[in-house]
């Protein structure tokens, strides 16, 4: 062992961090014995820096969960000094008729009540309250004169430092061997439990005390605090409404005694009793504002671990840097308390960790001048060692050195006698790569050659003008497709979209109602006009009708026709669209936005292919073909309630889907191409042709706009181009850099993609196109209808009822209004429907929570909103007898 101990010390002396987690640790130790046993004086400084920011904070915010009932003189003046416990049992059981969650009364039940204050009937009064409101929480005592099963208690006992400060709260107590929580943190947990039931009670064995965040100077003034005298009045007078006001929902304290200046002292100099005290701790508890403190263990471990870093650079930073780098660790550590301080509410110890550095300085110091002499004596043991390991590798050298000279000597005579050989052989090998050399510059050049080759054959071909022929599609049947929708005005080529052609020329000669469905710009109005032209009907007329166009006033007049003088303006009979159209074909372009009571009106002429002019007395019956289109999903619009099913199923006689262009994006250079002839026609012009370059960016575009979009596009680059070859260049709209490259159309990422604001920037900018929207946004075109709903009812609400008002709000552009509100109007009309079954607006939102539940639930609010003053609006009807 004797040998060990040497090594041992060698090892220490030699470790910077062994002896500074030495000199740390004894420090440490100490620091605290010293702060351990000073006096009160010095001991209350630790609180110094707390006691500074307490005074000096940003003011602490009241919870709006917390109500105070106190006395006032009016109270004092109608109740007396002392307040009847009948009167306290009226405020208990209107605090819970109130909605109100938790109830504390600074009140103790140690005695009965005397006969002038209503003795026994007060007390059973009392009781009676606090069964029915229970539980509620009481100051402590030990000895209960009622006993209750509904009460429960807290204790008011604050804690106080050496300098008779009250800082902290205990929040566990024992008094007389009972075990008994803090009034504050009692009325928390309540307050949890009926909130959020799965939620933890504040658990007392994790912290012992609680440190006081004081609201303002620390009085109940600075609390909210409410008169007894007007909650009183309030009571006398049943209001209700402002009853709720003051307690639903909330915390409620009671304080049936006048307030006083109490014997506890706090940091801002304001002396209060031990209740005020526990709802500032309330206060903080549910303002999520409290103050936390490090333990005796956690300061030890600082102190520790501070020193424990001055020490080590001290030692390994000699002189003044040593010194400099310790004063930055401490003032590093001062900052650090201050920061959590402000930051997160952390209180962190002072003298221990201070006195601790100072400590590690002056021993340090000590330590280095008394350990100087053993590292010398040691670095000369050391350098001696070095010395004679040093002499035997010398010698051992020398004898290396002579052997390695006979080797050299043999090593040269073999070397001369090879020297012949190897010349001759080396003058080989200098040829042989030489020649190697050569064929690898050879191949190199020719591959350059190729490369150079390939790059000017791929330029030529994205220059040369791009062939739009398209090879034979194979199927004769197909083929006669292609020449008879050609005579229609219809390009495509795809076998899928011709298949569906012939459908719908056999569909054509059958009198059923023909319903198109299909995205903007996908070529609707071009299949209504065949399924005319292919049926008996195409020498009669054909009449187009954007519904979506047409006024809601004047929906009748347009569509039915009016009589002279039937309403101020109609100076002459008129026939409307129907009779226009009589014996031929009738195209209702965008059904999907119709109103639900033109709907129905709609329905009746299909059903009895008869209607009455407005101001008509005798009815005009036509004999009219129809064809509907819409861009709308009607199956998903019948399970939303916003389309009638009775008229959905009248009009899918023959449904016919068309496909988006991208879809078939083979159809896009013969659509091109006839589009190019036509557009030049127009303008005077030679046709001109698309390079491959510019065919390949039109193949790889999206189209949302489908063929309408695909064809302005190809009017800008005519217009703007004076070119017979339109190249990628030629194409500078929006989805198309300069360059001709292809540009997201659909952002990658939205910022704040989920909030309302961003949604309706997106409706804004597609003129409220719920399917370009939807695409935009990468959602279901179901998702974005649900969220433009919510915000027309939000906005129904804000502007109290006035549809114009609110469809201004959410166009944004007076342009777009009319686009709105009648969406605005067919989402209001819709929830009226849905509620008109029920009595009573609770089970109306109900029904609304299960039919709307895509709707998100912050709109819900206007849901309810609306129902109810729809139903009030019904309750101040008058009756009909």
């Amino acid at each position: 062992m004797s040998l060990e101990w040497p090594k041992l010390w060698r090892l220490f002396l030699a470790s910077a961090s062994l002896q500074a987690l030495t000199i740390g640790l004894l420090a440490a130790l100490l620091a605290t014995g010293v702060w351990t046993v000073a006096p009160a004086t010095f001991v209350a400084l630790d609180w110094t820096m707390y006691d500074t920011w307490l005074r000096h904070r940003a003011p602490v915010s009241v919870s709006p969960s917390l109500t105070i009932v106190t006395r006032d003189p009016a109270s004092e003046e109608q109740f007396g000094a002392v307040l009847d416990r009948s009167i306290l049992a009226q405020l208990i059981a209107t605090a819970h008729e109130a909605g109100a969650t938790a109830i504390g009364v600074d009140h103790r039940l140690d005695h009965a009540s005397p006969a002038s204050l209503g003795g026994a009937a007060s007390d059973a009064l009392l009781v009676e309250a606090v069964h029915t409101a229970g539980p509620i929480v009481f100051v402590h005592d030990p000895e209960s004169a009622l006993q209750s099963d509904a009460a429960i208690t807290g204790h008011v006992m604050v804690s106080t430092q050496a300098d008779h400060v009250t800082r902290e709260i205990p929040l566990l107590a024992t008094i007389e061997a009972q075990t008994v929580r803090a009034f504050g943190s009692v009325l928390y947990d309540l307050y949890r439990q009926r909130t959020s039931p799965v939620t933890q009670p504040l658990a007392a064995e994790r912290t012992t005390a609680a440190l006081v965040n004081l609201v303002g100077n620390g009085s109940l003034s600075a609390l909210p605090a409410i008169p007894l005298s007007s909650v009183w009045s309030a009571i006398q007078h049943h209001d209700k409404e402002q009853l709720e006001g003051w307690l639903n929902g909330r915390v409620v304290v009671i304080l049936p005694n006048l307030p006083t200046d109490g014997p506890w002292l706090l940091p801002t100099g304001q002396s209060v009793t031990g209740m005020v005290t526990h709802l500032h701790l309330l206060n903080s508890l549910l303002t999520d504002n409290r103050i936390c403190a490090i333990g005796g263990f956690g300061g030890f471990g600082i102190t520790l671990l501070l020193a424990t870093c001055i020490a080590w650079c001290l030692l390994r930073f000699h002189g003044p840097v040593g010194l400099l780098c310790a004063g930055g660790l401490m003032a590093c550590y001062l900052t650090l308390i201050t920061a959590l301080l402000s930051g997160i509410h952390l209180v962190l110890p002072v003298q221990w960790p201070l006195t601790g550095g100072l400590l590690v300085i002056i021993g340090t110091t000590a330590w280095t001048h008394l350990s100087a002499g053993q590292r010398m004596l040691l670095l000369e043991q050391d350098m001696l060692r070095i010395y004679q390991n040093a002499v035997a590798v010398r010698e051992a050298l020398i004898l290396r050195e002579n052997r390695a000279e006979a080797l050299q000597e043999d090593l040269d005579t073999a070397r001369a006698a090879v020297a012949q050989s190897i010349g001759q052989k080396e003058e080989l090998l200098k040829t042989t790569e030489s020649l190697k050399s050569q064929i690898a510059e050879a191949k190199a050049q020719e591959q350059t050659v190729r490369h150079q080759l390939e790059q000017l054959e791929r330029q030529l071909h994205d220059l040369r003008a791009a062939s739009t022929e398209s090879g034979t599609v194979g199927d004769a049947e197909l083929d006669q497709l292609k020449r008879e929708c050609r005579r229609l005005g219809i390009v495509t080529q795809d076998p899928i979209l011709l298949r569906l052609f012939r459908d719908v020329k056999k569909g054509a000669m059958s009198p059923l109602t023909v319903l198109l469905l299909g995205e903007p710009g996908t070529g609707k109005e071009l299949f209504a006009r065949a399924v005319h032209g292919l049926s008996p009907r195409a020498n009669k007329t054909f009449i187009a009708v954007n519904m979506a166009a047409i006024s809601p006033e004047l929906f009748e007049s347009e569509l039915f026709g009016h009589m002279k003088g039937s309403f101020t303006g109609a100076s002459a009979d008129r026939r409307g669209y129907f009779e226009l159209a009589n014996h031929g074909t009738i195209f209702l372009d965008e059904i999907g936005d119709l109103r639900l009571d033109h709907q129905s009106k709609l329905l009746r002429v299909l059903q009895e292919k008869s209607f009455y002019r407005v101001g008509a007395t005798v009815p005009t019956t036509v004999d009219v073909r129809i064809v509907a289109a819409t861009n709308r999903d009607l199956q998903r619009g019948v399970s939303e309630g916003w389309f009638r099913e009775d008229l959905y199923f009248r009009l899918k006689g023959f449904v016919f889907r068309l496909p988006p262009l991208r879809e078939r994006a083979g159809d896009i250079p013969v659509i091109a191409e006839a589009g190019l002839a036509e557009i030049a026609q127009q303008l005077g012009r030679p046709v001109p042709k698309l390079s491959n370059d510019a065919l390949r960016l039109l193949s790889e575009h999206a189209w949302p706009g489908n063929v309408r979009e695909l064809r302005h596009a190809l009017e800008r680059a005519v217009a703007l181009s004076d070119e017979l070859v339109l190249t990628k260049n030629s194409f500078s709209f929006e989805g198309f850099s300069s360059e001709g490259d292809k540009v997201r159309t659909k952002p990658a990422t939205l910022p704040d993609s989920a909030s309302d604001s961003a949604v309706l920037h997106c409706l804004r900018q597609q003129s409220f196109d719920m399917q370009a929207t939807a695409w935009m946004l990468g959602w279901d075109r179901s998702t974005v209808t649900q969220r433009l709903k919510g915000l027309c009812f939000q906005a129904l609400v804000e502007s109290g009822g006035d549809q114009s008002k609110a469809a201004l709000s959410i166009a944004g552009d007076p342009s777009q209004v009319r686009t709105v509100e009648l969406k605005l109007m067919d989402y209001y009309s819709h929830l009226l429907s849905v509620i008109e079954p029920f009595k009573t607006a609770d089970d109306a939102l109900a029904e609304c929570k299960r039919r709307f539940k895509n709707l998100p639930d912050r709109h819900f609010a206007s849901v309810d909103i609306l129902i109810r003053q729809h139903f009030q609006s019904l309750d101040r009807a008058p009756k009909r007898s």
